[in-house]
């Protein structure tokens, strides 16, 4: 059995400030397990691991609203998370090592020069933008009010435990293709994976039929990369690997082998 902790040990320990921790508490994120004698918070390892859950998904810019909803789903899958959270910090990474070497060219031009290249000054000006840009998009941005409006008729037109599954599904599937991009695409584990692809896709198409326009506009946001950095989305790298699945199917059907 592990030690509880009160919040001051938990701020020391987290770097999370003491009035954070209180906010939490009062909005029902993250209430502390036990009070002792005195009526002080104590956090148990439970509480510390949600905690860290939080702010992790806080890090990657989820809000806390959308933070409690996922935790406090009964399919949560916290290993799947940890998962999609590594791929998303690790694209983090890459973004951010992009932007620390344009910066670096543009200062290194400037020493060795003594003058300004203006092409390195767009080029930086341009690195630190998309990664803004990608921050501060949301579903606002890439749909119009009346497609807003149709996602939510079409969320209420689908059965709750439907949308979960769906959800779930794609949490779990997304995870276990970001751990196996070095697959083998004909082999069984890949064709799999990319039959679960499939399945959901259509599952998840299934609740936009009546609206094609939708349709068409979820399929153009994905082509142009609208959700790369959102660990809940397929991304770029996820799509190469089903369409490496599905040539290597086409290969095997052409040449008569069993699918």
């Amino acid at each position: 059995m592990g030690r509880n902790y009160r919040v001051g040990e938990v701020a020391t320990l987290t770097r999370v400030s003491v009035r954070t921790l209180h906010h939490y508490d009062r909005i029902g994120l993250l209430r502390p397990a036990l009070h002792s004698a005195g009526g002080y918070r104590l956090y148990g390892d439970a509480d510390l691991l949600r905690l860290q859950q939080i702010l992790t998904l806080r890090y990657l810019g989820f809000p806390l609203k959308r933070i409690g909803e996922l935790l406090d789903r009964t399919d949560f899958d916290l290993v799947a998370s940890l998962r999609v959270q590594r791929q998303a910090l690790h694209d983090r990474i890459e973004e951010l090592e992009r932007i620390s070497t344009a910066i670096g060219e543009l200062v290194d031009q400037r020493l060795a020069t003594g003058e300004w290249s203006w092409q390195l000054v767009i080029e930086a000006s341009e690195a630190v933008g998309a990664g803004l840009t990608r921050r501060e998009e949301t579903m606002e941005t890439y749909y119009t009010p009346g497609q807003m409006k149709q996602f939510e008729a079409a969320g209420k037109a689908m059965p709750r435990e439907e949308i979960e599954a769906i959800e779930h599904g794609w949490t779990a599937l997304l995870a276990e293709v970001r751990a196996n991009y070095d697959l083998d695409s004909a082999s069984a584990e890949a064709q799999a994976l990319g039959a679960r692809a499939d399945e959901l896709t259509a599952r998840t198409m299934r609740g936009y039929e009546q609206y094609p326009e939708l349709a068409a506009a979820i399929g153009a946001n994905y082509e142009r990369g609208a959700f790369e950095g959102n660990p809940l989305a397929p991304q770029a790298a996820d799509f190469a690997f089903f369409e490496r699945v599905k040539a290597a199917r086409a290969n095997a059907a052409g040449n008569g082998d069993p699918a």
